[in-house]
């Protein structure tokens, strides 16, 4: 257990055998999560008693962090208890852990809830899951710019109290159409004299709460903001994307393309039902399925070489494992960078150009070593168990050098081919408007598989 969760553990614990300590007073200077990951640790009893003595609105931020992990700590409490809870979070927060309750307990708490954090709510689930006004928060504070310096610190202050997204203001008309920001230090070292919209930057960047996700990533990521003013079509303030929607964001983002790149058609969970599992990653097995057979085709061609030099067979697996290491390689560098900005055709020559280099040069590399490492492997063989590399002719050494030679040659040719193909393949599919992390890694795995047998047994 953290050192910290065992002190506010028996923190808790001593509070209820001494009634003078205040549990509110001595967690304060503790973080909600490390509080959270304590509450889990606390027996049913103690628990009752914590959330008894604990301020609710301190209690909805400790809570806000078993959103996606451990919503079972939320979904056993009374329908009641989660809606005084919930109702007290930042909207994002309300919408996780509703989403995370099952449909009949979600239903129970929204009929329940009341306030301004319902319409919030109303306003976030309006939107499609792939959108961006699915994501955005009501936790901003808005200063309208007819205020004086004054009249605007005064806000500012009376809003930090419901408030903790404080370093920029977001600037609106007396309509809420969105004009700008305001840097909180800025406002502070203003003049009372000064006029409220000097200080407004009105070039600030923002985004539409219908602008897709997938489409805006980039955006949000180059322009490194505390919080991000989402809008809708009339430019009227909706909310705002803060820093830590950020992180979420491209941390799912990240575990959304690396499922793609396994296969899957989703990011996969210890709690998703087995339909489920089967369900994402069953599309692309079939696809892989046939394509396999068509390699198995491909190595049936070759099968009087096999027939005749089976040693060959020792080392097929070397290439075509290799081939397919740098394949994905260059797949994963071209994927990154055509993901991360639109390059122009001279890049994408630059690109291709550079990683048949790497490949070749790799290639080059291991095929000596490759060379060194098969001689003596049927060297050794031999000295332990004599055979025959060609059938009536004994162990002769000019078999050897041509086996060693015949690997080393087809590791360059397999490794160059492979990373020209795991760099040509996911451009020529971003340009077919085909994801290419969907669909660049099943396929890379099994054309290169296809290019080690071609390389190796032709």
């Amino acid at each position: 257990m953290e050192e910290f969760v065992l002190e506010i553990v028996n923190i808790v614990k001593s509070a209820i055998n001494d009634p003078n300590i205040n549990l509110n007073e001595e967690l304060k200077h503790y973080h909600e999560k490390d509080i959270a990951d304590a509450y889990l640790e606390l027996s049913k009893e103690e628990q009752d008693y914590f959330r008894d003595h604990i301020d609710e609105q301190f209690l909805s931020d400790i809570f806000a962090y078993f959103a996606e992990e451990n919503i079972e700590a939320i979904e056993e409490l009374p329908s009641e208890e989660i809606a005084d809870i919930v109702e007290l979070m930042d909207a994002d927060d309300a919408k996780d852990v509703l989403d995370e309750l099952d449909e009949d307990k979600q239903d129970e708490v929204l009929d329940l809830m009341e306030g301004e954090i319902k319409e919030d709510l109303e306003l976030i689930n309006s939107f499609n899951d792939d959108e961006i006004g699915s994501l955005m928060t009501t936790n901003y504070i808005d200063i309208r710019s007819d205020l004086t310096i004054k009249d605007a610190m005064r806000r500012v202050i009376k809003m930090a109290k419901e408030n903790d997204n404080v370093r920029t203001l977001i600037a609106v008309d007396r309509d809420n159409e969105y004009l700008g920001t305001v840097d909180l230090k800025d406002l502070i070292k203003a003049r009372a004299k000064d006029d409220l919209e000097t200080i407004i930057r009105q070039n600030t960047p923002f985004l539409y709460a219908n602008d897709l996700i997938d489409d805006s990533i980039e955006k949000i990521i180059d322009y490194n903001m505390d919080m991000i003013p989402v809008i809708n079509e009339e430019k009227k303030l909706l909310g705002v994307l803060t820093s830590s929607d950020v992180v979420e964001l491209v941390d799912d983002t990240l575990s959304e393309d690396y499922a793609k790149l396994a296969g899957m058609s989703g990011e996969s969970d210890l709690d998703e039902s087995l339909f489920s599992s089967i369900k994402k990653r069953m599309p692309w097995l079939l696809i892989l399925l046939l394509l396999s057979i068509g390699v198995s085709l491909l190595i049936s061609c070759f099968d009087r070489v096999v027939a005749v030099i089976a040693t060959v067979m020792f080392f097929q697996s070397l290439v075509l494992d290799m081939s397919g290491n740098v394949g994905t390689q260059s797949l994963a560098v071209t994927v990154r960078v055509i993901s991360n900005s639109e390059i122009s055709k001279k890049q994408e020559r630059k690109l291709i150009f550079k990683e048949i280099r790497v490949g070749f040069f790799n290639g080059l590399i291991l095929s000596v070593v490759s060379f060194i490492t098969v001689l003596g492997f049927l060297c050794l063989k031999n000295a332990i168990s004599p055979f025959e590399i060609i059938p009536g002719n004994g162990f002769r050494m000019i078999d050897c050098i041509k086996i060693c030679g015949t690997t080393s040659l087809a590791l360059i040719a397999a490794m160059t081919l492979s990373s020209l193909f795991g760099t040509i393949v996911p451009i020529v599919l971003r340009k077919m408007k085909v994801d290419p992390a969907a669909a660049s890694g099943p396929f890379i795995t099994t054309l290169n598989d296809c290019i080690g047998v071609i390389c190796y047994s032709g």
